[in-house]
């Protein structure tokens, strides 16, 4: 990098991460930035999936309009509806989390919204919010309102008649005593507010409700929880003393414990709570507790039972929680069931409006009761089977909207039959992997949802739909891994480590072989796999596969047989029990410059590298700098240029710290250099990239989005104006390596895809230039067709350009440009123009307005009094045959 390239780049330093994408500040900074300009002109393209949606945490719904509503999801921000569903819009994506737990209306001036941010499911793949937002005008717009170290909202209430009044049950940090728990208040619409009901640093609260006529009576359960250090697993403390229920009839101001027949000597877990509409005097709960049974299990207790001459067996005791009723507005309480559905992710709760003996019931799966709570039976079925919220219409219970893990469905008979609502796009993925056929095709794994493969584009006009993705496993989905020699196999593994051999082709579709290593004898120590087990195959021999519990295990004939290369690499206590999935291997990469160079990370924050492909390992964790042994390493990036040199991702988040870190090491690990630079506070990084054409080009994804650095991470720079939710949490990277397309998997918004050529080809002429004309990729064009029947409703990705005519790519300086001209001679002679008038400063992306036949020409570029000549290669799809043939 030359002088005055590094003094550009430190110059752009100034204007800060935040006016990326925004009006520059300072007009004497602007002129020498070209940085903020080439980022604003980038675009990014979401292909989806929305097969199976992805978790949602909250609905909002307009009474008296109830197709309106407000959807709120785990990582894919807020969502809106006016047609009941059919149709969707994100309406958080400029804001800068997109991780939410709760969604409030007025009822009497719907247009007031609140979006309370950072979901309150505690399951070890949760990410943090950062307060309190609120919409006046049905959420074009939005303004922050503090309360910013909450993190995990459970709920919001507003006052009905008064847009100014609401409350906030705030959770607090999963992995940290945090006094910003309690139960606020606002009284003058966000601007200010009051803690009305603060416990201690380590009990928050998760639920809140408002009676339907008196709102100055609110009741509200309090519960204590607290993540341990591993991504696996329930949570390490799941209940205390000081939780329990409580209510107010003051607005807040005066707080009572709730008793009269609810526990009293158990320690309160997390609690359910709804009054019935019809009589307020009647409110449900369901309530967690220490003595709860089955709470480390998916389905928690099992409705009680009834005997063999049809009379009901009688409930447990209270001390174990259960499903409790009162009838005078929860002064006294009775027990009714001892159902409480894995009690630290679900515990909701709802009463039909206008039949209090109708209950349902929300967990794995979704139960409804028509007796009270006495007995209940299975709904749904046919849905996701993981449900987190429901709203029933108290105009016609008939009509019943719920969330859960796999998206939003609508019932209008009482949740017998469901329609599906597939136009969000809110999949959670942690890996991704590409291959090489044209069009590529992304696979991944997704949250509760498999794992999955879809194309980047297709040959019908209308786009990626539903009907062009498919299910390769089911699960939960982590890592995926392509042959590049073999575009039919493919790699996708399921949780604790259930890694599997994809053929893509077989006689009825997909098969699929499992290839876990074989476990241990029975006489030897087990073996220990992450939740997000990390598969590898090498980038030197298609045939090798890596994959990794305590031990790293090789196989060099793709996955049929195993051999251990290491001794356990994570760093387990000497005494006492191991956590079955905590003490793992997290990460493992191979350099591509040097074969059987290794590297592997774990969840407890070893750091290892082997240059001899694991006959001797050298722990050079220790000699990372400023950043403590509590950690985990969740990606590790070898150089792209040199042996020797890699890029490890650092995550502390588990351990309450949301700092960003990001290290470098030239020389095997022996140094290092903190490289995160600029990043602010909450980007806690999950994966780093280098560019294989430009050394000092890194991504970086993050808890709230992309950054990039042009200058080896001495500064990063956010990516929010692609058309990607600025604040949407990055898992995953990859950078294809013949399309130089950046494929970002996202925890909450599915695939996007961004040109990043022109990144590649920066340098100080570049940006310095009046004009700049990019090299024209390749392009191949498809032969339309038509599919052989409609795809299912729901999101369409369309087609980017470049299948069917060229695209090109240039830079503008600070002078503008009147007119751009492009100009390709075809073989007849004939001039295929195109003219772009009053272009702005920046990185610009254009296509032609007409097919080019296949062949090779020469592009002519004209700009700025500036002319640039490229080569522009179209390429004729390849027949069935041809493709058949390789």
């Amino acid at each position: 990098m030359s002088r005055v390239f590094a003094a550009m780049i430190a110059a752009c330093s100034l204007i800060g991460l935040s006016s990326l994408g925004a009006a520059d500040p300072v007009e004497g900074v602007a002129k020498a930035n070209p940085f903020a300009r080439v980022l604003t002109g980038l675009q990014a393209r979401n292909i989806g999936p929305a097969n199976m949606g992805g978790r949602v945490t909250a609905l909002a719904v307009v009474e008296s309009q109830p197709d309106t509503f407000y959807v709120g999801t785990a990582g894919g921000g807020v969502w809106k509806t006016t047609d009941g569903g059919t149709t969707l819009a994100p309406i958080f994506d400029d804001q800068t989390t997109q991780h939410i737990g709760a969604v409030a209306v007025c009822q009497a001036k719907p247009e007031v919204v609140y979006v309370g941010t950072g979901e309150a499911n505690p399951r070890n793949s949760v990410s943090p919010g950062n307060g309190v937002y609120r919409s006046g005008d049905g959420g074009k717009t939005w303004k922050h309102c503090g309360l910013s170290d909450t993190q995990q909202i459970g709920r919001i209430v507003v006052h009905p008649t008064d847009p100014n009044i609401a409350y906030v049950a705030a959770l607090g940090h999963f992995w940290g005593p945090n006094r910003a728990r309690g139960i606020y208040k606002t009284t003058d619409g966000g601007k200010t507010w009051d803690n009305v009901n603060f416990i201690d640093e380590n009990t928050g609260f998760i639920e809140l409700e408002m009676h339907p006529s008196e709102p100055d009576t609110l009741y509200a359960a309090a519960w204590q929880l607290r993540r341990d250090g591993y991504s696996g697993g329930s949570p390490r403390t799941q209940s205390g003393p000081a939780g329990g229920i409580f209510k107010t009839t003051d607005a807040g101001k005066t707080w009572k414990k709730l008793a009269g027949g609810l526990p009293e000597k158990a320690g309160y877990g997390r609690c359910g709570l709804n009054i019935y509409r019809k009589d307020p005097k009647v409110v449900y709960a369901i309530v967690h507790t220490s003595e709860t049974d089955g709470q480390l299990t998916t389905a928690g207790q099992l409705p009680t039972a009834v005997n063999k001459d049809g009379k009901l067996a009688p409930v447990g005791n209270s001390e174990k929680g259960g499903i409790f009723r009162s009838d005078d507005a929860g002064l006294t309480w009775k027990k009714v069931n001892d159902l409480v559905p894995r009690p630290f992710y679900f515990g909701q709760i709802r009463v039909d409006p206008t039949d209090d003996q109708r209950l349902y019931v929300l967990g794995i799966p979704l139960r409804v009761s028509t007796d009270g709570g006495q007995k209940f039976t299975l709904i749904a079925r046919t849905i996701h089977a993981d449900h987190h919220e429901l709203w029933i219409n108290p105009a016609n219970p008939k009509h019943v909207i719920v969330g859960n893990d796999g998206g939003l469905y609508v019932s209008q008979d009482h949740g017998r039959t469901w329609n599906a609502k597939r136009g969000l796009v809110i999949s959670q993925f942690y890996g991704v992997a590409v291959d090489h056929r044209t069009p590529y095709h992304v696979y991944g794994g997704l949250q509760d949802n498999g794992s999955w493969d879809g194309p980047v584009a297709t040959a019908y006009p209308d786009g990626v739909t539903l009907a062009d993705w498919r299910k390769l496993l089911g699960a939960d989905g982590f890592q995926a891994a392509t042959d590049p020699n073999d575009p039919n196999t493919v790699y996708v593994e399921s949780q604790y480590g259930r890694p599997v051999r994809v053929n893509l082709v077989g006689p009825k579709g997909p098969t699929t072989k499992s290839i876990r290593p074989k476990d241990a004898p029975k006489d030897a120590i087990a073996h220990r796999y992450n939740w997000n087990a990390p598969i590898l195959l090498s980038p030197h021999d298609s045939k090798t596969l890596y994959y990794g519990a305590q031990y790293l295990f090789k196989s060099t004939d793709r996955g049929d047989t195993w051999a251990k290369i290491s001794p356990d690499l994570s760093a387990p206590p000497k005494t006492g029990n191991v956590l079955s999935y905590a003490h793992t291997i997290l990460s493992t990469a191979e350099s591509p410059v040097k074969q059987g160079e290794l590297w592997v990370g774990t969840d407890d924050g070893r750091l290892w590298v082997s240059k001899d492909d694991g006959k001797e390992w050298v722990d050079v964790g220790v000699n990372l700098p400023g950043v403590p042994k509590t950690r985990a390493i969740p990606k590790i990036e070898p150089s792209q240029f040199e042996a020797g040199t890699a890029f490890v991702a650092i995550d502390r988040h588990r351990q309450d710290d949301f700092k960003p870190y990001i290290f470098k090491t030239t020389d095997h690990g022996e140094t290092w250099k903190a490289i995160a630079g600029n990043l602010p506070m909450g980007a806690v990084v999950g994966v780093v990239r280098q560019s294989s054409k430009a050394k000092d080009l890194l991504f970086a994804g993050t808890d709230i989005g992309l950054f990039v650095t042009f200058d080896g991470g001495e500064r990063w720079h956010q990516v929010s104006d692609s058309g990607m939710p600025k604040g949407v949490r990055v898992d995953d990277l990859v950078i294809h390596p013949r399309e130089r397309e950046l494929v970002i998997g996202t925890h909450g918004r599915g695939i996007w895809i961004m040109d990043i050529a022109p990144l590649e080809q920066l340098s100080e002429k570049v940006l310095t230039a009046k004009t700049h004309l990019f090299d024209v990729k390749p392009i191949t064009v498809l032969t339309p067709r038509k599919r052989a029947m409609p795809p299912p409703d729901g999101f369409k990705a369309p087609n980017p350009p470049q299948f069917s005519r060229p695209v090109v790519s240039f830079f503008i300086g600070p002078q503008g440009a009147d007119k751009v001209t492009l100009q390709c001679k075809l073989k007849d002679g004939s001039l295929v123009t195109n003219e772009f008038l009053r272009l702005e400063a920046g990185l610009h992306f254009r296509e032609f307005s007409q097919p080019v036949p296949p062949g090779e020409y020469e592009l002519t570029f004209e700009a700025a009094g500036v002319k640039q000549m490229k080569k522009l290669i179209v390429k004729a799809e390849r027949s069935a045959e041809s493709k058949a043939d390789e």
